[in-house]
């Protein structure tokens, strides 16, 4: 990615300054040394995601970024419903179904306020993140199997979503062709 576009507020802190018809600037967190070896592609689609509408403050980049479908991989955009906002498959991930889904709590934001760091604590220490051996589900081949061919069917069988929960993803949790 070329450094001439952005404008630079710490050394991890790079700002792609809203033009055109950019609703909001763009926003990469990375290392110098990242963000050159970021593809032009996710420069052009942070871009386009400040361009959605109802988009709230910035178009963010992760430093683990790279171009995707619509959003880069690694992107993070927040959207006001009741100024137009969207609900982007790009911006959720869809590709390879990595788990990022929208999740209805029926929570409202005065709600969560004056918790917010205890609930990310919270959700930090109990959701899985990264790949490891120190999860508690273990999974023998034939229930693996059954798993990556029940997707999130399967999970919602075993008590750990809702049925309202596949109302919300694509396929309904579940792919027809799946074949493991």
């Amino acid at each position: 990615m070329d450094l001439n576009l952005l404008k630079q507020h710490s050394p991890c802190a790079w700002e792609i300054p809203a033009q055109g018809k950019m609703r909001v600037p763009g926003m990469i967190y990375a290392s110098k040394e990242l963000v050159l070896a970021m593809d032009h592609k996710v420069y052009e689609q942070a871009v386009n995601v400040a361009m959605l509408p109802g988009i709230v403050d910035a178009s963010y980049v992760m430093p683990d970024a790279h171009w995707g479908y619509g959003f880069p991989i690694g992107g993070v955009a927040a959207f006001d419903a009741d100024a137009g906002g969207v609900v982007s498959a790009g911006g959720v991930g869809f590709d390879v179904s990595c788990g990022v889904r929208c999740l209805h709590t029926g929570l409202r934001r005065e709600h969560i306020m004056t918790v917010q760091r205890a609930l990310a604590e919270t959700l930090f220490e109990r959701i899985p993140a990264g790949l490891g051996s120190t999860g508690a589900i273990r999974l023998n081949s034939a229930q693996m199997d059954a798993m990556l061919s029940g997707g999130a069917k399967w999970a919602v069988g075993r008590g750990w979503g809702t049925s309202a929960d596949l109302e919300r993803v694509e396929e309904h949790g579940q792919m027809l062709h799946a074949k493991p």
